[in-house]
């Protein structure tokens, strides 16, 4: 039986037929992918100005791990009193000579400042290492300034990492790779079951102890956003398993299959070249302060979470369920950082911006990891020896209709299970839209031979 992707939309939601993506066939995914909001943010715009139509909503979402680094002292409130901070991991995956090479391009126009900064530090760094050896053996050396960088290179070590990072005092710091599978090298920071990178994303703490006075013992907060690329191949290597959350922190996304491959990168204009030095500037102005409290941007988020929610209970498919929570979180921050280039003023723009966000990453981490989480979902639900399709309310409540029933019907049938009944209208019509019910009048519905035949399959699982 085929699927379809459903569009992340709650408006454009499709059916996702089957429970299990291990028993049927491989699912179809519809090139749908969510547009930029036409009336986008001025810096947003900006950002994505010189880049083909086609391929700027990629460049947008792949923006979020610069922007966040030089903004990254501040700090949000979000929900159950969490603080985040613009933490961002982001992949551009696709096909060799397709044009990830804007990645670097763009890294090298964005943190321009950083670049030069940077530079400063690394050149009085080898100063530092010339005078300790013209100190030579057995004379006293020049003190250890401790100098760090807010750009890694792929190729660093964990001791490198960790020590950086120290020497950052909690400012944060960003590793761009351009070839994702270069991170799988002895010694490599990431060597590590993924275990940095999912405390890179809530900047957690990390570090290591050692023995040795040679050795880096440190315990920091993993302050760095990563921006990275490359084949699907060595993306789907890189992410071995979708189970262990790491995939979930992951903004993913890819130019269109259809893009003009013939369309080229513009040069900026002076004009768009100041506006992007302004956006620096006021980012890495941003200095550790209070948290930052946005009320209406985190209802927002929430409120589309909970959305995704009903999609995927209606749906059946339990990855919409997994994947949704931080692709809210990714939106929010994505706000949050258009809340401060907009002299910390929430605009509807920046709202706009942060849904859209959202929708995209859940796109495509349904797209590439969706089949797979499926999997490891039911996988785990036979070892509780829990059927999946049980867990699942609104589709449960569906099964439990007659051919024929009324709202009523649904709403005794929730009580029934001692859930609340508020919001069954809202699951009737997506029920409807799902093509699994018609309606007969006003308040009397009846299932479609496709929503029998999805009843006849559920039950089979649950049986």
């Amino acid at each position: 039986m085929e699927q379809s992707n459903p569009n992340l939309s709650t408006d454009f939601v499709k059916d996702m037929l089957a429970e299990s993506p291990a028993k049927e066939p491989k699912a179809v995914v519809a090139d749908r992918i969510p547009k930029l909001p036409k009336n986008v943010h001025w810096a947003v715009k900006a950002v994505v100005e010189p880049y083909p139509e086609d391929r700027q909503e990629a460049m947008a979402l792949m923006s979020l791990p610069f922007l966040g680094m030089m903004g990254g002292d501040a700090r949000f409130l979000y929900r159950n009193q969490e603080v985040h901070h613009l933490g961002f991991e982001c992949c551009l995956v696709g096909e060799q000579s397709i044009g990830k090479s804007a990645l670097t391009r763009m890294q090298n126009m964005l943190i321009s400042k950083v670049i030069e900064a940077d530079n400063e530090t690394r050149q009085k760094s080898d100063e530092y290492a010339d005078e300790c050896i013209a100190a030579g053996d057995g004379k006293e050396k020049p003190k250890d300034p401790h100098y760090g960088t807010r750009i890694m290179m792929p190729s660093t070590t964990k001791a490198q990492l960790f020590q950086n990072l120290k020497n950052l005092k909690g400012k944060r710091a960003i590793i761009t790779c351009p070839e994702i599978d270069s991170l799988n090298v002895a010694n490599n920071w990431s060597r590590d079951g993924g275990a940095n990178e999912r405390l890179m994303f809530d900047t957690e703490v990390g570090g290591q102890d050692t023995k040795s006075h040679a050795g880096t013992s440190a315990r920091v907060p993993m302050a760095v956003n990563l921006a990275m690329s490359g084949t699907p191949k060595a993306v789907k290597h890189h992410y071995k398993n979708a189970e262990d959350g790491l995939v979930t922190r992951v903004g993913f996304c890819s130019f269109p299959q259809d893009m003009d491959e013939e369309a080229e990168e513009r040069a900026r204009s002076k004009k768009n070249i100041e506006t992007i030095l302004m956006i620096q500037d006021i980012l890495l102005s941003e200095a550790e302060g209070e948290v930052i409290s946005i009320p209406q941007l985190k209802k927002q988020q929430l409120e589309w979470c909970a959305q995704q929610k009903t999609v995927s209970d209606a749906s059946g498919n339990q990855s919409i369920n997994t994947f949704r929570k931080r692709a809210a979180v990714m939106g929010f921050r994505a706000g949050c950082t258009l809340y401060l280039l907009d002299g910390k003023k929430l605009t509807r723009k920046t709202l706009e911006f942060a849904k859209w966000v959202s929708e995209y990453v859940l796109y495509f981490q349904l797209k590439y990891f969706g089949e797979q989480m499926n999997e490891s979902i039911e996988e785990n639900a036979q070892m509780m020896q829990v059927p999946v399709f049980a867990r699942n309310a609104n589709a449960w409540v569906f099964c439990q209709m007659r051919e024929e029933f009324y709202y009523c019907n649904v709403e005794d049938a929730y009580t029934q299970m001692g859930l609340k009944a508020t919001g069954y209208r809202t699951i009737v019509a997506r029920w409807i839209k799902n093509g699994w019910v018609e309606k007969v009048d006003k308040d009397r519905f009846r299932k479609t031979e496709l929503g029998l035949q999805i009843c006849n399959q559920k039950m089979k699982v649950v049986s």
